[in-house]
């Protein structure tokens, strides 16, 4: 039983990594070399550089997102029961989240190549709002509080883990991403325009490192653990 939740586990990482690779990196560069959408103007400008690649990037953020999600709820049923009420508000934390970011990637990859491809009388509106090209969307808004949520998450699941040397080193890690996480959603919430700033970028290259060594440390953790669940 405690096999195929660890191995369940490893499917949810591999499925979080998916979406960090593809929705941080290569979709993202894909399209800046051969669709780039200009630095935001207005929504014509928009509208004459869209193209559906742009979209690509969002539709893989739904695994980065679904595989937290199944990673929060393994950790929750791996959870010693004294630590369980630390695994459980942690997975409610991020299933409200994760419906923020979810309702924003369906804004990006529907509704906005809606807007984009059909330009009704008002797109000219709704695409400032919800477009992520516009630093200053409402998109930005659901989505930075969307992860700093999903942060808040990590520092309530890093009290799970005990005192083994690997289970030390994800609960730093798990708390230095939640941190940052909702810090960057409080930043966002004083001035959204930092975002597209070179401390944004950073911000965002780092915070995708962060979460692939998570990602990595956990599944060498889960891989520690298949032994002592196949003598239980």
């Amino acid at each position: 039983m405690k096999n195929n939740l660890l191995q369940f586990g490893r499917n949810a990482v591999y499925l979080n990594v998916f979406g960090i690779v593809f929705s941080g990196l290569v979709f993202p560069v894909i399209t800046s070399i051969y669709y780039p959408q200009p630095q935001w103007e207005n929504p014509g400008l928009f509208i004459a550089s869209f193209h559906p690649l742009q979209t690509a990037t969002f539709f893989c953020g739904y695994f980065l997102v679904l595989g937290s999600l199944l990673t929060f709820a393994t950790l929750s049923f791996l959870a010693a029961k004294e630590k369980k009420i630390w695994a459980v508000s942690a997975l409610a934390i991020n299933v409200v989240f994760t419906a923020v970011v979810f309702l924003n990637y369906i804004i990006q990859t529907t509704y906005v190549p809606y807007l984009a491809g059909n330009n009704p009388p008002e797109a000219n509106y709704l695409l400032a709002a919800f477009s992520m090209a516009n630093p200053g969307s409402f998109a930005w808004a659901l989505e930075m509080w969307g992860w700093g949520g999903i942060g808040i998450s990590f520092i309530f699941m890093a009290f799970i883990f005990g005192n083994q040397k690997t289970e030390r080193v994800l609960r730093v890690l798990f708390l230095v991403n939640g941190i940052s996480s909702a810090a960057s959603a409080l930043i966002t919430s004083i001035d959204m325009k930092w975002l597209f700033s070179p401390a944004g970028f950073a911000a965002l290259i780092t915070w995708n490192l962060l979460v692939l060594g998570i990602d990595f440390i956990l599944l060498a953790w889960f891989k520690n653990l298949q032994p002592i669940a196949s003598m239980e």
